[in-house]
């Protein structure tokens, strides 16, 4: 992966807290840690300094090395079960502040761009269920992906555990990637109800979780770090391209893909203003909405089951003709064709 491609994926900065604590794991298993550090230009003593922050980009690499200096498949696992809400800085104060569960996992996905390596989050809620629908930019069969999602969930599903009258058991797990060798590990870390090659990677909350109350509910708090949260998110997607942002927004549900109109209005702008920002870019609106259509459809033909008509659909296409032909002109090749050379 070269380094626009990099910028484009981890555009920020993650808490040096998340990697004072892999540093201390990771030598309880028997990683040697300082000189990774060293290759990275860092030391114990600056990632385990108060308030440290390190490029995501950079933190990204230093988990695929240590990825690579483990046999131990569930090493992943158990180093999110490490990382309760109290090493998420701000946000972890939030989510602890929060009255319910609910509002929880809503201020978790509005604000888990602070924190994220790679990945975002959106909540939406259906027939009383709310599902947490995860959103990796990137090859969604790498290492990393899967490294970043082993993380994210065992994180989440840790935090709230304790607000959980059951221990989870009615959670629901979904992976939009093949199910992986060690497949019994997420049964074991995570619950039996775990479903892969999904649409999309996504939780799913059963509404009798949703009013569990909150682990130290203060609302006058909640408002002030709220408040905090927002100036920095917006600092945060000042320095974020608006075709990165505009790329999130299109592919933040599968199946739903919104008009250019609806975006410029979530990401604060005139529709005339993002097009305009988006052509000094470089882009265009429909090519990025091409990018993950032809993302998406790969993962679909690479990692389910799914016919080429349905397929089609959950691309935004409502004939299996037209669908064909624009995955053609994406990739040169028939879908069918392309499925069959993935073996």
């Amino acid at each position: 992966m070269n380094d626009e491609n990099v910028n484009q994926i981890y555009g920020h900065f993650v808490p040096c807290s998340h990697l004072a604590i892999l540093v201390t794991f990771a030598e309880q298993c028997g990683i040697e840690m300082a000189p990774l550090l060293r290759k990275h230009g860092l030391s114990v003593e600056s990632v385990s300094t108060p308030g440290a922050r390190i490029a995501a980009a950079q933190y990204a690499q230093l988990l695929l090395d240590v990825d690579s200096l483990t046999d131990d498949a569930g090493f992943w696992f158990r180093f999110g079960q490490q990382l309760d809400f109290t090493a998420y800085d701000v946000l972890g104060q939030v989510m602890l502040s929060c009255d319910t569960l609910r509002q929880a996992m809503h201020l978790l996905a509005k604000y888990y761009q602070l924190i994220s390596c790679g990945s975002e989050l959106v909540c939406v809620e259906t027939d009383g269920s709310l599902s947490i629908h995860i959103y990796r930019q990137g090859d969604i069969e790498a290492r990393a992906s899967f490294i970043r999602s082993e993380l994210l969930v065992s994180v989440i599903f840790n935090g709230i555990l304790v607000a959980l009258p059951d221990r989870g058991e009615k959670l629901r797990f979904e992976f939009d990637y093949r199910q992986p060798e060690y497949a019994s590990l997420y049964y074991q870390y995570l619950n039996r109800n775990c479903v892969f090659s999904a649409p999309q990677s996504k939780i799913i909350l059963p509404a009798e979780y949703l009013a569990c109350p909150g682990l130290y509910p203060n609302p006058v708090m909640l408002k002030i770090l709220v408040k905090q949260c927002d100036q920095l998110l917006d600092q945060l997607l000042g320095h974020r391209s608006i075709s990165a942002q505009v790329r999130t927004q299109i592919a933040a549900i599968p199946g739903h893909y919104p008009t250019a109109i609806s975006v410029a209005q979530k990401i604060g702008l005139s529709p005339r203003t993002l097009s305009r920002r988006l052509k000094a870019q470089g882009t265009t609106f429909q090519l990025l909405m091409n990018e993950v259509k032809t993302q998406r459809a790969v993962n679909y033909l690479q990692t389910t089951d799914l016919s080429i008509e349905e397929v089609a659909t959950m691309v935004g296409f409502s004939d299996a003709a037209n669908f064909r032909r624009a995955f053609v002109s994406w990739t040169g090749m028939l879908p069918s064709v392309y499925r069959s050379a993935q073996g």
